[in-house]
């Protein structure tokens, strides 16, 4: 079993959809981990830390870059529109 490591935490289940979302459109093997009694009380997760990603070790460096990008995309569009 390959290692698994925690790149990334969101505030929200719908952040962390979109970076898997990112994460799977380049083949990086990506799942969501979060304490939220099975999507009945999605609040829970906040108390919990937020919604976390895992990745292969291997692909974590990958992983956070593109995650990186995608603040920084998000961060100029905020600030041009």
């Amino acid at each position: 079993m390959p290692d698994i490591v925690e790149i990334a935490r969101f505030s929200s289940d719908f952040e962390a959809q979109t970076a898997l979302a990112l994460l799977r459109s380049v083949d990086i093997e990506a799942k969501i981990v979060s304490d939220d009694a099975g999507g009945a009380l999605p609040s829970l997760a906040m108390l919990a830390g937020g919604v976390g990603i895992l990745v292969r070790a291997v692909d974590a460096e990958t992983a956070t870059n593109m995650l990186v990008s995608l603040a920084d995309a998000a961060s100029d569009e905020d600030e041009s529109g």
